[in-house]
């Protein structure tokens, strides 16, 4: 048995509106174990139900690794995951900023060389926790020679939480239009009895629709693990917050809800360092933060939740990733690889790696920043893998993660003549 390794906004406002802007579809392995392991047997040592196979193509591919689904309630696990994100440490080995102007927001983060931060980077790559460990190194150390938030290693608050729900659910994946009510493509379910107008732009619209009453009873059917999110299309910003308690809810002699004195505490990716802390930790991970009914309201938040929350762990997909067919030397020296990467789950990344046969490391082709990859061929990274090779014998080395877990699929050697 093999253990997998896992343990891989826009403008903030003194009104507390904090936005993501990735309202719409915008087009790396591990040194820490964890609770997520796999096999190559086909075995499956978690506690997901007994005798539980994958399907039979997985079965009879040229390899598969299975994962665990958490142990804890989910509900946790999200809380957890999202803490996890925030908690990694990591110096900066020499500056570099995220900097960026969109419609309506933008983002200018320093990171100065020599000083440590706390919690994975904001920006728009959608790395997960593995990607991040191994990006930092042993040294736990980082530093991007662009200061664009695709090319910076990191999450922004959709992407942080979307790694997070993927350790147990495959479905909802994305963007933040997946988590907005009244949208086709919503992947939520709305909390409360309020309504939603026909056509949605904004979650200002659907907080307008609704008296403070009703919204205010939405607030308070909120659970630990729920989300809430301001959505604005027409200035292309975006902000998700995840629960991180149930929320406290004061009530007048009549029974109505006093928004002033009910809040919620969340947990949140943001596009700010937190000037709120006093503690000298540097991060852009707002954490336990309160927020009052009445600023939620007034910052057109809306509350949802997710439909595994009320599913028997039974129903739930079990997490796996597999690696189709064999790929063969012919294919590596014609450059015309045909096997595919496929999961159950996003695939968050793959990596071709070619070592000499000594182990040095030569050349990395990757797929990633993907947030509904379910299959990666990897015929597209063949020709580049080879291009540039002096003639030789090395070693072709495949791996690839899920939010849930990292696997390496393929390991082959093989001789390159020009």
């Amino acid at each position: 048995m093999k253990k997998l390794l896992f343990l891989i906004v826009a403008l903030l406002s003194l009104c507390l509106i904090v936005s993501c802007g990735d309202t719409t579809e915008n087009p790396v392995e591990t040194t820490d174990e964890t609770e997520a392991q796999g096999t190559e047997d086909g075995t499956n040592p978690g506690t997901d139900p007994e005798g539980w196979q994958p399907p039979t193509v997985v079965l009879n591919s040229y390899k598969y690794v299975l994962f665990t689904l958490p142990e804890e309630p989910f509900r946790d696990v999200i809380v957890d995951y999202m803490r996890k994100q925030a908690a990694v440490e990591w110096v900066c080995s020499e500056t570099f900023g995220v900097s960026e102007k969109f419609n309506s927001w933008g983002i200018d983060l320093q990171f100065v060389k020599g000083q440590k931060y706390t919690g994975i980077p904001y920006a728009d790559t959608k790395v997960t926790y593995d990607q991040w460990i191994e990006a930092i190194g042993p040294n736990k150390t980082y530093t991007c020679q662009s200061d664009k938030w695709k090319d910076v290693f990191g999450v922004q608050c959709v992407s942080s939480i979307m790694n997070a729900i993927q350790q147990f659910d495959p479905y909802v994946s994305g963007y933040s239009s997946n988590l907005t009510p009244g949208l086709k493509d919503f992947k939520g379910v709305i909390v409360g009895n309020y309504k939603i107008p026909e056509t949605v732009q904004q979650t200002k619209q659907i907080v307008e629709a609704n008296t403070p009453d009703e919204i205010a009873e939405a607030y308070a059917q909120l659970k630990k693990g729920d989300i809430i999110i301001r959505q604005d299309f027409i200035n292309d910003a975006s902000h998700l917050r995840v629960v991180a308690s149930d929320p406290v809810i004061t009530r007048n002699n009549s029974g109505k809800i006093n928004l002033n004195r009910s809040s919620i505490t969340c947990v949140e990716q943001t596009n700010q360092f937190d000037k709120t802390r006093t503690d000298g930790v540097k991060t852009t991970w707002y954490l336990d933060h309160v927020y009052t009914f009445e600023q939620l309201r007034g910052t057109d938040y809306v509350p949802v939740t997710l439909e595994i929350y009320s599913k028997d762990r039974a129903q739930c997909e079990i997490p796996y990733i597999y690696l189709d067919q064999e790929i063969l030397e012919s294919q590596i020296q014609k450059g015309a690889i045909g096997a595919s990467v496929k999961s159950n789950f996003p695939i968050h990344y793959v990596h071709l790696d070619v070592y000499t046969k000594s182990g040095e490391f030569v050349k990395r082709e990757m797929a990633y920043d993907m947030a509904t990859n379910y299959t990666v061929n990897l015929r597209k990274y063949a020709m580049p893998l080879i291009d540039g090779l002096d003639a030789g014998e090395y070693t072709l080395v495949v791996t690839a993660g899920i939010s849930r877990g990292s696997a390496e699929l393929a390991r082959f050697d093989f001789t390159y003549s020009k």
